[in-house]
C-alpha cells in the first residue's frame, strides 16, 4: 500500500498567519496529503513567512535558507506576507524553493505544487480567497483554536504595512464565523480566540458588527470561552462593550493595542489620540467589571518620540494597570509615511526606553497577579511537560517574597514533575503567561478548578481542588 504524502508547516509571525497555515494544510488534506508535526517525517515543507517588520523579514529569510539547505529530496513551499511582496527576490536567492505563493488562495498553491509549476498566482490582496477555515487541521492543542473574523485593514497607521500586504478589510459574515465555531466545537474545541488585523472594525464593511458576532457566537453551546484579541481604540462604544462582556461565554479579557499614550506621538502615528477618552473607556469597564483582564501593546522609538513622551506613556500604563503589556521597537518600513519622517530615535535609546517600560510593567503585572492569590479559578490544561521544561518558571515563582508554606510545598512538587501548563481566563493562549499545576493524572484539554498559590509578574502556580 502506497503511503500518503506528508506535509509540515513552519509558521512565522502572528496567530493570524497560523490560521492561514491551518487553512493551507486543509487544502493539502483535500489533495490527499497528511499533516505531520515532525519535519523529518514530511515530504513537503511549507514556510509561511511574515513581513510585518524588518526583524520578521530577516527571520523569514533565515528560515527559508535553513530549510532550503536541509530539504534533500523534499519539496519546499514558501508562502505568506513576505513572499506576497518579495517573491522574485526569494526565487532568485533560493533556487532550492520549489513553489512560491502569496497570501490567500491556498488551494491554488497546492494545485501549483501538484502540477510541478514554480509559482502560484500572487494576486492582489483584495482578490485573495482566504477560504477553507472551517475544516482545517489545527496547529494548536485540540481544545483551543484561533478564529479569523476578517482579513486586511482599512486604517492607515503611519508605521504599518499590513494594508499594502493584506489589502483593505474584508469581514466574514456572522453566519460563516458561527458555522466555523460550531464545526470546531463539534471536534472538541472549547475555547476560541477571535483574531483580525482590527477586530473592533468587524462587519463595518458588511452591515454587521462585533456585538452581533459576539452574541451569535455566545449561542454555540459547546464553547466555554470566547476571547477577543486585537481590538482598536474608539471603534466599539463603551455600552456595546459592556453588553459584549456580559455574554456568558465571552471571557472578561480585552486585548487592545494602544501603541502609545502621548497624544503628539499618536497623531504622528495616525492613531486615535484622545488618550483621556481611552483611559475613561478602560476605567469605566474596570469599574463595572473588576474581574476584567486588560492586555495591550506599545511601540517604542517612533520618530519624534522624546523622554517626555515616554514619561506620558509610563504614567498611562500605571494609571490603567494593564495585566499584560507587550512591547516592540520601531523600525522604518518601506512605503509607510513614518519611513519618511525626520527625528529618528537612536536604536540604543529605543532599547533603553523599552527596557524601562518593561521594568515598570513587571511591577504592575506582579501586583495584579498577587491580588488573585488565594482565589479559585477555572483552568484548562494546554500541555504536560517534564519538570525541567518548567524549571525556569518554577524558579521565578520561588524567588518571590512572602511565599506561604502551602505555596512552597507546591513549588517543591512542581520541581519534581511532571508539570501541567494550564491557563485561567487571565491568560490568552500563546500570548501571556501560564498556570503551573502538578501534572500527574492530567491531560491536554482537561478542565479543573485550582487555587492560586504563588505568582510572578508573568506566571502562576496553583493547587488543584478535589
Amino acid at each position: 500500500m502506497t503511503r500518503r504524502p506528508r506535509v509540515y508547516a513552519l509558521t512565522l509571525g502572528c496567530d493570524k498567519n497560523l490560521v492561514d497555515s491551518e487553512a493551507l494544510l486543509g487544502s493539502f488534506a483535500a489533495h490527499g496529503v497528511d499533516t505531520v508535526a515532525d519535519p523529518e517525517a514530511a515530504d513537503i515543507w511549507v514556510v509561511n513567512t511574515c513581513g510585518f517588520i524588518e526583524a520578521a523579514r530577516r527571520d523569514s529569510l533565515d528560515a527559508i535558507a535553513d530549510l532550503a539547505a536541509a530539504k534533500g529530496d523534499r519539496k519546499l513551499v514558501v508562502t505568506g506576507c513576505l513572499s506576497q511582496e518579495q517573491g522574485d527576490r526569494i526565487a532568485a536567492d533560493f533556487p532550492a524553493v520549489d513553489v512560491i505563493g502569496g497570501v490567500g488562495n491556498f488551494a491554488q498553491l497546492v494545485e501549483t505544487l501538484a502540477a510541478g509549476a514554480a509559482r502560484a498566482p500572487v494576486v492582489r490582496p483584495d482578490q485573495a480567497c482566504y477560504e477553507g477555515f472551517a475544516d482545517r487541521p489545527l496547529l494548536t492543542p485540540g481544545h483551543v483554536a484561533f478564529v479569523k473574523i476578517s482579513e486586511g485593514c482599512s486604517f492607515r497607521c503611519a508605521f504599518c504595512r499590513i494594508p499594502m500586504i493584506r489589502g483593505d478589510q474584508r469581514s466574514r459574515r456572522i453566519d460563516d464565523v458561527v458555522d466555523e465555531a460550531r464545526r470546531l466545537a463539534a471536534r472538541g474545541v472549547r475555547e476560541i480566540q477571535l483574531v483580525a488585523q482590527n477586530t473592533s472594525d468587524f462587519g463595518r464593511d458588511a452591515g454587521e458588527d462585533l456585538l452581533g458576532l459576539a452574541t451569535a457566537l455566545d449561542g454555540v453551546d459547546d464553547l466555554r470561552w470566547i476571547r477577543m484579541l486585537y481590538l482598536y481604540p474608539g471603534l466599539v462604544p463603551t455600552d456595546a462593550m459592556r453588553r459584549i462582556l456580559d455574554l456568558p461565554r465571552i471571557v472578561p479579557y480585552l486585548d487592545m493595542p494602544v501603541q502609545h499614550a502621548s497624544p503628539a506621538i499618536l497623531r504622528r502615528m495616525r492613531r486615535p489620540s484622545d488618550v483621556e477618552a481611552l483611559a475613561r473607556f478602560f476605567e469605566t469597564l474596570r469599574a463595572d467589571r473588576p474581574d476584567l483582564v486588560l492586555r495591550t501593546t506599545v511601540l517604542l522609538g517612533f520618530p519624534g518620540e522624546d523622554e517626555e513622551d515616554v514619561a506620558v506613556l509610563a504614567d498611562f500604563l500605571a494609571r490603567i494597570g494593564f495585566d499584560h503589556v507587550g512591547t516592540y521597537r520601531y523600525s522604518p518600513e518601506s512605503g509607510t509615511p513614518a519611513a519618511a519622517m525626520e527625528d529618528a530615535v537612536d536604536p540604543e535609546e529605543i532599547a533603553d526606553r523599552e527596557a524601562r517600560i518593561v521594568d515598570l510593567q513587571a511591577g504592575i503585572s506582579l501586583e495584579r497577579q498577587q491580588s488573585r492569590l488565594g482565589a479559585v479559578h477555572d483552568l484548562v490544561v494546554d500541555a504536560i511537560a517534564p519538570a525541567e521544561e518548567a524549571a525556569e518558571i518554577v524558579a521565578d515563582l520561588a524567588a518571590g517574597d512572602g511565599i506561604s508554606d502551602e505555596a512552597r510545598r507546591l513549588l517543591d512538587e512542581l520541581a519534581d514533575g511532571p508539570v501541567a501548563r494550564a491557563r485561567s481566563r487571565h491568560f490568552g493562549y500563546d500570548l501571556d503567561g501560564v498556570v503551573l499545576l502538578p501534572g500527574e493524572g492530567l491531560a491536554p484539554g482537561d478542565w479543573r478548578r485550582g487555587r492560586f498559590a504563588a505568582a510572578s509578574a508573568y506566571d502562576v502556580a496553583a493547587t488543584l481542588l478535589p
